[in-house]
């Protein structure tokens, strides 16, 4: 069947296991079958993350830590093919930065149970984007939640938080370029996610581009620890 724009509409929804495993061989360097794994698209989170493990040779920076893979992915919606790559049931967390749409502190952690797609295209021409489509995706990861009921909106890029600010500050606590994504991959493939989201800026008028690691590091250092105890039993 035939659907818009020319493409094959299919009922398969994740790809088969011989993909999955090329997949974990390229981007990972080795075939994962790990109940954890960690992800992150910030360089120096992967460093503080990874240390003490070992490293294999795959397209993304990955470090093998005890039962579990830490792996430097790339940003946004890239960070999926890892999610559909990896066998089932896999333990997700994703470690990344997020901008506050509740005036929260500067380095707080938001866990949010549920993500939705914002997308500023979504509007009539001439007029301001409409409000975005709340389909939400859900947390999965047996951990219990940071706070209840924090929800996050998802971007496709930094300009795209921008133009949506003041809607998504009646709908989301944070927006970031990750969490729906992966929450709804998750879904699909059978794992179990969490995103833990340090609040970077407050997503005003391109506060992301004077945030620095200076003022989140110590709010990093503390949850890389407290992830790493965690993998370790330390």
């Amino acid at each position: 069947m035939t659907g818009q724009g020319g493409l094959v509409a299919s009922s398969v929804q994740v790809p088969d296991e011989h993909w999955r495993r090329r997949a974990r061989m390229t981007l990972l360097g080795c075939d994962w079958l790990g109940p954890e794994v960690v992800l992150t698209p910030i360089r120096t989170i992967h460093t503080a993350l990874a240390r003490g493990g070992t490293e294999r040779d795959g397209w993304w920076r990955t470090s093998l830590l005890g039962d579990a893979a830490v792996v430097h992915v790339p940003q946004g919606t890239a960070a999926k093919d890892i999610v559909f790559a990896l066998p089932q049931t896999t333990r997700i967390t994703f470690v990344g930065l997020a901008g506050g749409l509740r005036n929260q502190p500067i380095g707080a952690t938001v866990d949010p149970v549920s993500a939705f797609i914002a997308d500023p295209t979504n509007g009539v021409s001439g007029q301001q984007p409409c409000p975005p489509d709340l389909s939400l995706h859900s947390r999965s990861h047996p951990a219990k939640p940071l706070a209840p009921g924090a929800v996050a909106a998802t971007v496709g890029c930094l300009a795209d938080s921008t133009l949506l600010h003041e809607q998504l500050t009646d709908v989301a606590d944070c927006v970031d370029m990750e969490s729906a994504h992966l929450f709804s991959a998750a879904a699909l493939a059978g794992h179990q996610v969490r995103c833990l989201l340090v609040i970077s800026d407050h997503n005003r008028h391109g506060d992301v581009f004077t945030s620095t690691p200076e003022r989140t590091a110590s709010a990093v250092d503390d949850l890389c620890q407290s992830i790493q105890e965690e993998l370790t039993g330390g």
